[in-house]
């Protein structure tokens, strides 16, 4: 049993020394036309900055800022009298605890820019050994994983999907956003891509035990 235990411990050990690690970056900008409230996550691994991750999502955060910004001084320019109110926009983010010793986390982003509803949008990142996972490297080679998911998307559809979705749903053959919550993959659909606004973000869970044969994890 203390074998086990030591065991144990030195696999922890050797997780958490290779863990990803966050710190939160804030933007702030309001007015009486804009709200932006941006908590962007800003990675680490050992204590060092990893700069081209951490650049490529503050990078995706500042370009929608541009675009809201843009957006309400051209609404103010062309619909003086517009009552829209503020456009905005907001980010945040949170770490997703799984059973993998993979570090997922999911980042939440909603902007507005006048109209009758915001959009909401979600994405998927992470990092195994300090080194971020893309979709095929959790898969072993040669395995069909955009067509392997697909798969399992289509079967929780017919499962329960009843009228959710667009009569003619078409699932992006794609590397899909992803991210390890428990014992499952999650794969999520931002608005508009399976089904209307009013169905959110649509996310299906995929037991590992299910695809496990298949990856590398």
């Amino acid at each position: 049993m203390k074998k086990i235990t030591v065991f144990i411990l030195m696999l922890t050990a050797f997780h958490n020394m290779f863990s990803v690690e966050t710190k939160k970056s804030s933007i702030k900008l309001e007015n009486q036309y804009l709200m932006i409230d941006g908590k962007i996550p800003v990675f680490y691994n050992k204590g060092k900055y990893i700069d081209d991750f951490s650049s490529r999502v503050n990078g995706g955060f500042k370009a929608l800022m541009e675009m809201v910004k843009m957006e309400s001084t051209r609404n103010r320019l062309e619909n003086p009298t517009n009552e829209d109110g503020k456009f905005i926009l907001k980010s945040d983010f949170k770490k997703i605890e799984n059973d993998f010793k993979i570090d997922s986390y999911l980042v939440k982003t909603f902007y507005y820019t006048g109209g009758p509803h915001g959009m909401m949008l979600e994405d998927g990142y992470n990092f195994k050994n300090g080194k971020e996972v893309f979709f095929g490297d959790i898969f072993r080679d040669n395995i069909n994983y955009r067509g392997l998911i697909k798969q399992k998307v289509e079967e929780q559809i017919i499962k329960y999907g009843g009228d959710l979705y667009y009569a003619d749903i078409d699932i992006p053959d794609e590397d899909y956003s992803f991210y390890f919550k428990d014992d499952s993959l999650v794969i999520l659909f931002n608005p508009y891509t399976l089904a209307s606004y009013e169905a959110g973000i649509i996310t299906f869970e995929i037991p590992v035990s299910e695809i496990s044969d298949f990856m590398k994890i």
